[in-house]
């Protein structure tokens, strides 16, 4: 017999939750629910993760074979999922308004060093708003598979619980303690253990992998706005 015809076999896992009780289909029923929205979530960040990664490595190539930022602003529009191309808008632009201000703040600060200075602090503010801004989008949809991750085993423990207890109320009502009558009731109860399991694991391994991601995104966006800076501040000669 095969693993597939053992699972509709008459003592088989299927005909076990379908002989099980409401409790046991409605907390089978969560769980699956539970599962169902965190692996549209997996698949959803899988294709997030893939896009930002690509954009980002096909920007910096950009970036670092175009001398012209003005031209390397023009394309920075067509990387639609990359920070780091977010970031370099946001910078760029504050160096073209710091550029049409220049002669009250030449007033203000008279040498060059300081205007290079009050100049990167200006980028420092913009590409920190910005990195907060983009790190928050690679975050997000990352607590439901935090909360599916650790909710998912007491969820099934809990009806792994009530099903043993319908069970030996079961005994209780007959008077048969043999283990073969009360060994079906004990196996559907587990089943909901083992579906707690199965939607808590790759929830969980998910979460991990994602999050690791996301703070490896944020190390390369930090990485990149002071590279960003140290070509910026050289508009003013």
């Amino acid at each position: 017999m095969s693993f597939v015809e053992s699972l509709f076999d008459e003592k088989g896992i299927v005909s076990l939750v379908l002989q099980g009780s409401g409790i046991t289909h409605a907390i089978l029923v969560i769980l699956l629910l539970m599962s169902s929205f965190s692996w549209a979530v997996i698949f959803l960040k899988w294709i997030q993760f893939r896009r930002v990664m690509g954009e980002n490595e096909e920007f910096l190539q950009l970036f670092h074979k175009e001398p012209k930022l003005e031209h390397i602003h023009n394309l920075a529009h067509q990387f639609e999922y990359s920070p780091l191309a977010r970031i370099f808008e946001h910078n760029y632009q504050e160096v073209m308004d710091f550029r049409e201000k220049i002669a009250d703040i030449s007033a203000k600060y008279p040498s060059v060093k300081d205007m290079r200075d009050h100049l990167n602090e200006r980028l420092e503010r913009s590409s920190g708003q910005c990195i907060t801004d983009q790190y928050t989008i690679l975050d997000q949809r990352l607590n439901p598979l935090a909360s599916i991750s650790s909710s998912s085993p007491f969820i099934g423990l809990f009806g792994t619980v009530l099903g043993i207890i319908d069970a030996f109320q079961g005994i209780g009502v007959s008077g048969v303690t043999s283990l073969a009558v009360v060994a079906p009731g004990i196996s559907e109860a587990l089943i909901a253990t083992a579906a707690g399991l199965l939607a808590a694991i790759p929830a969980l391994m998910a979460y991990n992998h994602y999050r690791s991601l996301t703070r490896r995104e944020g190390n390369a966006m930090r990485n990149f706005s002071l590279k960003l800076t140290n070509r910026l501040e050289w508009v003013i000669a």
